[in-house]
């Protein structure tokens, strides 16, 4: 492995900061491109088993090639300011958007015909990755990239693998967030395929439900928890099938689970016991705090359910083994979710040249990156002048409350970011100030 010179990788600015690493938002000088530049901490970098299972892992994730994994380019060390020595750094694929961590802090539940989509794409790619016997160890909301097209993108393959060298390296420590741990993990066990499927499980129970299902005192307890609680359940709001396949990925014992991540991906395209798959290139509306109920284009599906359902029932009584079917790239089937208003809840004519802009993939951005992505996407952009008061710690100052307009806006069109105001906290309590969420950064 040479050391890389820092000079072809201009690093920018920075995108966020984990347990691990510091992710940059990084110019690579020689091909002309931005990319995402994450570098290992001092701590880690300093350790010889974990270099060596990083610059390995690292290598297996980029030759993972798969629509839903975020692409690694480049691998290699770069010299520490402090001349001191180096540190290992991935060059990875910039991908636009926010992690679903910053989707989910409002702690409101998703639609579940958005949450059974992204958990899906998610399970598409670990399927891959699981094809070429690459578990990945760390799934978790932070890792999990949604575009502003509604695709995920996953990220730290390359890392999860190396972070097992040492994760214990002092008695009882746990390395990263214990909240999607697998409990054959929480015991010590090696992490398997089935692991990454439990963890998958406590994604799409987040995101159905609004909250992680086991949150302990402590990072022990929590691990604890997933040993051996069971698993609260979920709102009768949510879709029985869905229920079904959330209890099915957090059975305690791997062999309960889906045998397979492609499985899961299936069962959760599933409805009522029959495959339905959603119309091909349908837009993802992400989720809004208030927005329930049916999607609009719930009358079309409606339609071609009974067709599909013959097709359902006819393969059942053929047999047809559904963990041995693949699915196939998730670019090719999505869901939407209800909308604020009908522009944006109704499909795209192929000649229509609007762009599709919506609000949840925004909220709580930072307004200069609102602004870049929204001027890529041929906006002019503007803030408004007054800021709208903050209802929740949650709601962090100086970042975007409101997006106007949105659904489908005419390219050239202007539009208004409306940041949020300091949260005033009308009634402080004696225990001290209360800890709040600031935005995702990196695995954390």
């Amino acid at each position: 492995m040479s050391t890389v010179n820092r000079d072809r990788y201009r690093l920018d600015s920075r995108i966020a900061t984990g347990g691990m690493g510091e992710v940059w938002k990084a110019t690579d000088s020689v091909l002309g491109r931005q990319v995402a530049v994450k570098v290992l901490k001092h701590e880690y970098a300093d350790d010889p088993s974990f270099r060596s299972r990083f610059e390995t892992e690292a290598q297996h994730a980029a030759a993972l090639h798969h629509p839903s994994v975020a692409s690694v380019f480049d691998f290699g060390e770069i010299e520490n300011e402090d001349g001191s020595g180096t540190r290992p750094f991935l060059v990875m694929e910039l991908v636009p958007g926010q992690p679903l961590s910053a989707l989910l802090r409002g702690g409101e539940p998703m639609a579940p015909t958005v949450a059974a989509d992204l958990v899906a794409q998610a399970a598409d790619a670990i399927a891959a990755a699981h094809a070429m016997d690459i578990v990945h160890r760390d799934v978790k909301p932070a890792n999990l990239l949604v575009t502003p097209e509604g695709r995920v993108k996953i990220t730290d393959f390359g890392i999860a693998r190396a972070a097992d060298a040492v994760a214990l390296t002092q008695t009882g420590q746990i390395l990263g967030t214990p909240h999607y741990i697998s409990p054959e993990q929480a015991e010590g066990r090696p992490a398997t395929n089935a692991s990454d499927i439990y963890a998958l499980g406590v994604v799409l129970y987040e995101c159905l439900a609004g909250r992680r299902p086991f949150a302990g005192d402590s990072p022990v307890a929590t691990a604890l928890a997933h040993m051996r609680d069971p698993v609260p359940p979920l709102s009768d709001e949510v879709p029985a099938h869905l229920r079904a396949v959330t209890d099915k990925a957090l059975a305690k014992n791997p062999a309960d689970r889906f045998a397979s991540a492609a499985e899961m991906a299936m069962a959760l395209r599933a409805d009522a016991g029959h495959t339905l798959l959603m119309p091909a290139q349908s837009p993802v509306e992400l989720p809004g705090p208030a927005r329930r109920g049916l999607p609009t284009w719930w009358p079309w599906v409606a339609a071609a359910a009974a067709v599909l359902l013959v097709v359902g029932v006819v393969s059942l009584l053929a047999g047809r083994d559904a963990s041995n079917t693949t699915s196939g790239d998730p670019t090719a089937s999505a869901s939407a979710s209800p909308s604020a208003s009908p522009s944006a809840s109704t499909s795209v004519p192929p000649e229509d040249d609007r762009v599709r802009v919506r609000r949840a993939t925004y909220l709580g951005m930072d307004p200069k990156e609102a602004k870049d992505l929204l001027e890529s996407l041929g906006f002019e952009v503007q803030e408004a002048d007054e800021k709208r008061p903050a209802t929740s710690p949650d709601q962090e100052k100086d970042t975007v409350a409101v997006v106007s307009p949105a659904g489908l806006v005419e390219p050239g069109s202007t539009i208004t970011l409306t940041l949020w105001d300091e949260y005033q906290d009308e009634h402080p309590s004696d225990s001290g100030d209360k800890d709040t969420n600031g935005k995702a950064k990196g695995k954390d």
